[in-house]
């Protein structure tokens, strides 16, 4: 028997696995971050009306925002505990994002070109990703 305790035949302990915590205002910081981006970017054009479409837009967003959104968001950070490198999980956070506003755009637009419903997915994917980066400091590698 060795100093340690552990005889020749005693398997060694797998190394300790590492993951990313992330806790409920990293999740509420998130989800503001991205809402007000977004209705920030959707109101931008509108020239002198761009407050009423802020307030228009932060307040459906809040709500669509909830039901898709968030548990979306959820879900892929808990899928990407195990990974540490803090930008695949932007790099994610954009990919899954911009890929599910295009899926919903294109089954529910009224165009017949699914390039019609790109511009809009891409905002979002990357509205996504800042969201996610804008929590960096919240979350902890482990």
């Amino acid at each position: 028997m060795s100093a340690d305790g552990m005889t020749p035949d005693d398997v060694e302990p797998p190394p300790p696995r590492h993951h990313v915590t992330f806790g409920v205002g990293a999740v509420v910081v998130a989800f503001l971050v991205g809402v007000v981006t977004l209705a920030l970017i959707f109101a931008l054009p509108w020239g002198s009306g761009a407050f009423g479409v802020f307030v228009v837009a932060l307040w459906y967003g809040l709500g669509i925002g909830l039901v898709t959104g968030l548990p979306l968001g959820i879900v892929i950070g808990l899928l990407l505990r195990p990974v540490r490198n803090q930008w695949i999980h932007i790099g994610i956070f954009f990919a899954v994002f911009a890929a599910a506003a295009f899926t919903i755009a294109a089954l529910l637009s009224p165009s017949i070109a699914l390039a019609d419903s790109l511009p809009t997915a891409l905002i979002i994917g990357g509205v996504g990703a800042l969201a996610r980066a804008s929590v960096w400091k919240l979350v902890r590698v482990q």
